[in-house]
C-alpha cells in the first residue's frame, strides 16, 4: 500500500513567498490596537431587552437576568471567553507574517484556524434563542470569513500559491475586522450569561 504523499512545500524559495505575503503586514499591524480597544473591558455595559434590574440591599440597582437555555448560556460563556485570546491570535498572526518565514506562518494560520472553528461551533445556538440572536447573527459571517481566511492561507503554503495566500490574509483580517466591531455586544450578553450560570450552580 502506498503512502500518501505529504503536502507539497511552497514552490520558489521561501524569500520569494514571503516577498508576496510581507505587505500585508502594515494591514495585520493596524488591526491589532483597535482589536485590543474592543477587547478591553468597557466602562458601562448596556443589558440586553432579556435583563432587568432590581434594588440590591442598599438600594442601588443591580441587573436581574432572565433565564437563558442552559446551551444557550454555555455557548455564549466560552465565546465570551475566546473574546479574550483574539488579541493574542492577531498578535501571533502578524508575527508570524513579519517575520517572512513560510513555516511559521503555516504552523500559527493551523492553530488560528483550529481556534476559530472549535469556536463557531457555539454561535448556533446563539443563532437559536431570541434574546441573543442578534449577536449570533452578526458573529456567524465574521467567523465565517476569518475561517475562510485562514484556509486558504493554509492551503495556499502547502501548494505553493502565493496568491491564495495574498487572498487569504486579506480574508481573514476582514473578517477580524467585522468581528471587533461585534466584539463589545458579545462581551455585554456574556456577563449576563456568567451571571446566569453562576445563579444556576446555587
Amino acid at each position: 500500500m502506498t503512502s500518501p504523499a505529504p503536502p507539497r512545500r511552497p514552490a520558489g524559495s521561501p524569500a520569494r513567498l514571503s516577498s508576496r505575503v510581507a505587505g500585508l503586514t502594515l494591514l495585520a499591524i493596524a488591526s491589532v490596537p483597535a482589536l485590543v480597544i474592543a477587547c478591553a473591558p468597557a466602562g458601562t455595559a448596556t443589558p440586553s431587552p432579556a435583563a432587568s434590574t432590581s434594588p440590591s440591599s442598599d438600594g442601588s440597582p443591580r441587573p436581574k437576568p432572565t433565564t437563558w437555555p442552559t446551551m444557550t448560556i454555555e455557548a455564549t460563556v466560552a465565546l465570551g471567553a475566546a473574546d479574550n485570546d483574539f488579541t493574542k491570535m492577531a498578535a501571533d498572526v502578524v508575527s508570524a507574517v513579519d517575520s517572512e518565514n513560510p513555516q511559521k506562518i503555516l504552523t500559527v494560520m493551523t492553530g488560528a484556524l483550529k481556534f476559530l472553528t472549535e469556536n463557531e461551533k457555539n454561535i448556533p445556538r446563539l443563532q437559536e434563542y431570541g434574546a441573543t440572536k442578534a449577536v449570533g447573527d452578526r458573529l456567524a459571517p465574521a467567523y465565517a470569513r476569518m475561517i475562510a481566511g485562514a484556509q486558504a492561507v493554509v492551503d495556499g503554503l502547502q501548494t505553493g500559491d502565493a496568491d491564495g495566500v495574498q487572498s487569504g490574509f486579506t480574508e481573514f483580517f476582514e473578517g477580524n475586522k467585522t468581528y471587533v466591531g461585534i466584539s463589545a455586544d458579545l462581551g455585554d450578553i456574556a456577563e449576563q450569561a456568567i451571571l446566569m450560570k453562576r445563579l444556576l450552580l446555587k
